[in-house]
């Protein structure tokens, strides 16, 4: 039969793939659109099995919390070009995922988040039949989902960096829903989770390192050849003291809190003196930052 524009206009509106594919499928589908949709998803799937291998280490990290602001979730979802980042499909995706991230614990885990349920789909078919449809290797990377414990008033927020190239999730603990909702805490948390991007801490605070982090530091320090040949008493204050500065650079509370001009207050104070103006309780629940393509190998083009 003969496979009218009109006939290939709708089904690259419908599917987004390119004009000869739609051709080449409505013709093996005998123009039937339904049968020449199904044609193209099994082709995107192929073309997915193919791309695979190819480093995926642009895209972007999405990032959702809800109007409650008890729960926020990030999501980095990798693909080969700024180009295809940028655009309607892929960043829609991204979004529908952060969602599903937010809304169930268990789908941080992206192997879990996978098998999930995406407009009737699973998220793995659904992310291959885009890479067949873009032509790009699109790699759902990585997941984080923060919340207030139950029974708990406080704020979750995000904060999104350079389009999304960093996401941050920072959450508070607060004593009532009324301190949460305050002008202070709500700077505060925005504040902290730029502070969070910035300064790239590892814990919230000192008690949160591993021991195991902590005695890697140690040995890291007793090798030094200022410290060597010093009696152990002398050897063990002076690694004390050069722990601080591991504490400092490492734990959000004991930084130099980035907006102080003078660098002289640290986050501690900053969270003290926001308790001091609401007249309750606020201390760091947590926090998550993905940062794109961190670890990803990425290869110079052939």
């Amino acid at each position: 039969m003969t496979i009218s524009a009109t006939m290939v206009r709708d089904l690259r509106d419908k599917t987004g793939a390119g004009i000869m594919e739609c051709k080449a499928a409505l013709a093996e589908a005998s123009g039937d659109p339904e049968k020449a949709v199904e044609v193209l998803r099994k082709r995107g799937l192929k073309v997915a099995e193919k791309k695979a291998g190819r480093v995926a280490a642009d895209g972007l990290v999405a990032a959702w919390t809800s109007p409650a602001g008890d729960v926020g979730a990030l999501v980095e979802v990798n693909c080969e070009t700024d180009f295809v980042a940028r655009t309607e499909k892929f960043v829609g995706l991204a979004q529908r995922l952060v969602a599903l991230v937010a809304a169930d614990p268990a789908a941080a885990d992206v192997a879990a988040l996978a098998e999930r349920d995406l407009d009737g789909r699973r998220v793995a078919d659904v992310v291959k039949e885009l890479i067949g449809s873009i032509g790009e290797n699109i790699v759902v990377r990585r997941a984080a989902r923060l919340a207030l414990p139950a029974g708990v008033s406080g704020l979750v927020v995000h904060y999104l960096h350079a389009g999304g190239k960093i996401g941050v999730l920072l959450g508070l603990r607060c004593a009532s829903d009324q301190g949460a909702k305050a002008e202070a805490v709500v700077k505060l948390a925005k504040d902290l989770a730029l502070q969070v991007c910035s300064a790239e801490p590892a814990y919230v605070h000192r008690g949160e390192v591993p021991g195991d982090v902590l005695e890697r530091e140690r040995e890291i320090l007793r090798a030094q050849p200022d410290v060597q040949g010093k009696p152990a008493a002398i050897q063990d204050k002076i690694i004390q003291g050069r722990l601080e500065k591991f504490y400092a650079e490492s734990c959000l509370v004991d930084q130099i809190f980035i907006r102080d001009p003078e660098g002289k207050q640290k986050v501690r104070d900053i969270v003290a003196a926001t308790q001091k103006a609401v007249g309750e309780a606020v201390s760091v629940v947590g926090f998550a930052r993905l940062r794109l393509g961190d670890g990803v190998e990425r290869r110079a083009a052939a």
